[in-house]
């Protein structure tokens, strides 16, 4: 039986939107989506936060996370996601075998979607 480690950020932010002169649109990739549960974790757990970068300026869509960032600032927010992502790991790992059957069965629906998904292209290949 594998330990599962908790979601983790999969690769450096990439500006992918200029907003304005100097602001831009940074995105992360995570390991997976995570669940409501952990994206509640993520928002409310966090200690300290800087004033002008709480976790709340931060959106969480699939396996994305994005905010508004200038380029200086980008490294020094990435290194707050990170605390904060660890936290909510931490926080969810406390929670216990609930949260691990979720994640086990939202896996298993992802690919049961996945494999239909498939099925319905291979039939649409020669249209």
């Amino acid at each position: 039986m594998t330990t599962y480690e908790g979601i983790k950020r999969t690769g450096p932010p990439h500006a992918i939107q200029k907003l304005r002169e100097d602001l831009f649109m940074i995105q992360i990739v995570l390991s997976e989506t995570p669940t409501a549960d952990w994206k509640r974790l993520f928002y409310e757990t966090q200690q300290a936060p800087p004033a002008d970068f709480p976790p709340r300026a931060v959106d969480i869509s699939g396996a994305l996370i994005r905010f508004r960032s200038d380029v200086p600032s980008v490294e020094a927010r990435t290194a707050w996601i990170d605390r904060w992502i660890d936290r909510a790991n931490q926080k969810e790992a406390g929670m216990g075998g609930k949260l691990d059957e979720e994640r086990r069965r939202r896996r298993d629906d992802h690919q049961r979607e996945q494999q239909e998904l498939a099925a319905i292209n291979a039939h649409w290949e020669k249209l």
